[in-house]
């Protein structure tokens, strides 16, 4: 299911964002804080559908827009949301995982080890557009390849590095795999959404840029989602 793009709705609440990379120019204007968040439905690592939708009126929503399981950085921060998440659970606060990964390569790569929370595929990226998530095209791309390879293989992380890059390239997809990895570095983005759909803070980061571990996360949900008012 293509996301929904019908979502436009300003709604009054307070402003929380943070822009961290240098500018780039977003394929859509990237919905702000007071806004609806687009809808959007994807299968998940386990199989089920992941329908943002279904959340409303249950949960508040973190959705992480990652580099995926390619990334050594992307990795330890799964790591850290993993850790958290019972705290992310007890502010009554989900987090979707976006990944710009094949759905079959991550499910080969991930194998037994499921993660507590949904991790769902964007491998054309069209979801990262929607949210107004740019490329910083191949000089970025290049430069966070050698900073992330160097990373995975002085921090004893290599099989996993090799392994993730094994699985994510070498397959029928193998060109469309091997551009996105040398010429694209998309941005990582983290939209607080509330209980009733609507984005109350975000935060926009470079490629291999810090994210929140599980514990802030929950943090940034009671802060910005504690009372928030009903969509007219």
């Amino acid at each position: 299911m293509l996301p929904d793009l019908n979502e436009g709705q300003n709604v009054k609440g307070s402003n929380s964002i943070e822009i961290m990379t240098a500018p780039v120019t977003p394929q859509v204007e990237r919905p702000g804080v007071g806004e609806m968040a687009p809808r959007f439905s994807l299968p998940s690592l386990n199989g089920a559908m992941v329908d943002l939708a279904s959340y409303r009126g249950r949960s508040n929503v973190v959705v992480w827009f990652s580099r995926g399981f390619t990334c050594p950085f992307c990795r330890v921060y799964t790591d850290g949301v993993r850790a958290g998440y019972d705290a992310l659970r007890a502010a009554d606060t989900e987090v979707i995982q976006v990944a710009p990964n094949l759905l079959e390569s991550a499910r080969r790569y991930f194998g037994e080890s499921i993660l507590p929370f949904p991790f769902v595929c964007d491998p054309d990226k069209r979801l990262y557009a929607v949210y107004g998530l740019g490329d910083l095209r191949a000089l970025e791309a290049t430069r966070t390849a050698v900073v992330s390879f160097a990373h995975a293989f002085t921090h004893g992380d290599s099989v996993n590095q090799i392994r993730g890059a094994w699985f994510d390239v070498m397959n029928r997809n193998f060109l469309r795999r091997l551009h996105h990895h040398a010429m694209t570095a998309q941005e990582q983005g983290i939209f607080v959404i509330d209980k009733e759909g609507v984005i109350r803070h975000l935060t926009v980061v470079g490629p291999i840029d810090p994210v929140p571990g599980g514990g802030e996360l929950a943090d940034l949900a009671r802060t910005h989602c504690g009372a928030s008012p009903v969509p007219a």
